[in-house]
């Protein structure tokens, strides 16, 4: 019994040692990184950059590098505090170097202004990038025509009574000048509309086209419009008319009269009458070229609510009397 008793007290005793033990070894620790925390160390670090102060005139054409190895010297602790949090600088591009057609900053030059920027003991001693190329060029702008991209078919029977109206037609477009020389129309977004018997307003977006960055359109979407209509047939005959005659001359067409045929929505279609037509043959035709026996219409003037228009016979014949 005596024997059981004096190995539990060893026991606890050899406990109490293991964990006074382990408690000085973890304070000498903590203690020994608060020292080795506490010395000034030189190590690299990567900062985040902000362009700041480019001069009015500029433009920045194509995004220039955004991350950068710096050497640094600081405390422990700082060094410690940068692995962890990622800080950013700015640097200054009103300081712009040039060489041939080339732009590009010299950072450590900047090192004064960029330690201000720093909190704390931390101090950059020098970026490891010694040159930063930065495409540089100038902001231009331009008015370009507005294309819609559609794809509309109607209902039998039915059509539009005019051409599709886009508001605004044109737009102006803005950027670095690399892109906006090379951008001749803007385009908008797919419209799809099948069986179309009722009038089209719709709200379409602009596309800006792919591979340019850094383009501004004065207006995202536009306004499409048509009026659709039922379309019917009608005709006229109409009398021959020959112009340039020359005097002494007499041109007997023949037949005397045409057959015009057309088409036009029905909402227009009481607007149309032979005045709406003005078809002519032209005697200077023969003067050009005196073997030919017939002249060919020329369409001079047709109402705006024509859509389509034929004329029978496609040419007529004639006789010269003097």
């Amino acid at each position: 019994m005596k024997t059981s008793l004096k190995k539990s007290d060893l026991t606890l005793q050899n406990n109490r040692k293991t964990k006074v033990f382990i408690f000085f070894l973890v304070l000498t620790s903590i203690i020994w990184l608060l020292i080795e925390l506490s010395k000034t160390y030189t190590s690299s670090a990567e900062f985040k950059i902000v362009y700041k102060n480019l001069p009015s005139d500029k433009l920045v054409q194509v995004k220039p590098i955004s991350n950068v190895e710096v050497a640094i010297r600081a405390p422990g602790f700082s060094l410690l505090k940068r692995k962890i949090k990622s800080q950013k600088i700015s640097l200054s591009l009103n300081s712009l170097l040039k060489k041939g057609t080339s732009h590009y900053i010299l950072p450590n030059t900047q090192l004064s202004n960029l330690n201000a920027q720093l909190t704390g003991e931390t101090e950059i001693i020098r970026i490891l990038k010694d040159t930063i190329f930065i495409e540089i060029g100038k902001n231009s702008t331009k008015k370009v025509p507005i294309i819609p991209k559609t794809d509309i078919q109607f209902k039998l029977g039915y059509n539009f009574t005019e051409k599709l109206k886009v508001s605004p037609d044109s737009i102006f477009i803005s950027g670095p000048n690399k892109y906006i020389d090379s951008i001749d129309y803007i385009a908008t977004t797919q419209l799809k509309l099948y069986d179309i018997y009722e009038n089209i307003n719709e709200k379409l977006n602009l596309v800006i086209p792919k591979n340019t960055k850094n383009v501004v359109l004065s207006t995202n979407t536009v306004k499409l419009t048509a009026i659709v209509d039922k379309f019917t047939e009608g005709s006229f005959k109409i009398p021959v008319t020959v112009i340039n005659q020359p005097d002494g001359i007499n041109v007997n067409p023949f037949p005397k009269q045409i057959e015009v045929i057309f088409q036009a929505g029905l909402s227009n279609f009481n607007k149309i009458n032979e005045n709406s037509f003005l078809i002519v043959f032209d005697y200077k035709q023969y003067e050009n070229d005196t073997t030919t026996h017939f002249l060919t219409p020329i369409i001079k003037q047709k109402s705006e609510y024509i859509s389509s228009l034929k004329i029978n016979p496609a040419h007529i014949e004639f006789l010269l009397q003097k």
